[in-house]
């Protein structure tokens, strides 16, 4: 149930970004509380860096905070980004697939990216490289962790 009321959430989220900005601050952050978690961690994709011997690695990129994220995503609606829904595909226990074409101007990026839920709200993205086709399998795993460790949190009665 809660990946069907973030997806409602997530929707109402992305409607903002038509490029009008005719939400005020106050709307816009309930929008984002509405499909962000308190304790949301952000991974971006890995760098490709060519290194000495000539071979392609990835390096690994610090996480972005909640705060951090919010502070982009105003930037981006305030300079009037629009937002288009790709794709929103559910990959597992609370975990969903989001891409996303932004526009910026002329400029065009997809984005695509794995998301753990927790209460209807996003705790865990992953960006996904779509170069990399094992990349979505690794966010699934991830999220099979980290709902195993959510769910050793609370008490059972067995």
């Amino acid at each position: 149930m809660s990946s069907y009321q973030f997806e409602l959430a997530f929707r109402q989220y992305i409607a903002a970004f038509d490029g009008t900005n005719d939400l005020s601050p106050a709307e816009f952050k309930s929008l984002f509380d509405n499909v962000h978690h308190k304790d949301l961690n952000y991974l971006p994709r890995d760098e490709k860096v060519i290194g000495g011997d000539g071979m392609m690695h990835l390096k690994a990129v610090t996480p972005v905070t909640r705060e951090e994220i919010y502070q982009l995503h105003s930037k981006h609606y305030a300079s009037g980004q629009k937002v288009t829904l790709i794709h929103f595909r559910k990959i597992g226990l609370d975990c969903v697939d989001i891409k996303v074409r932004l526009v910026n101007g002329k400029e065009e990026t997809t984005v695509r990216v794995a998301n753990t839920l927790s209460n209807s709200q996003v705790v865990l993205s992953r960006e996904i490289d779509e170069s990399f086709p094992l990349k979505v399998l690794e966010a699934k795993c991830t999220n099979v962790v980290y709902k195993w460790k959510e769910v050793g949190t609370y008490q059972t009665i067995m």
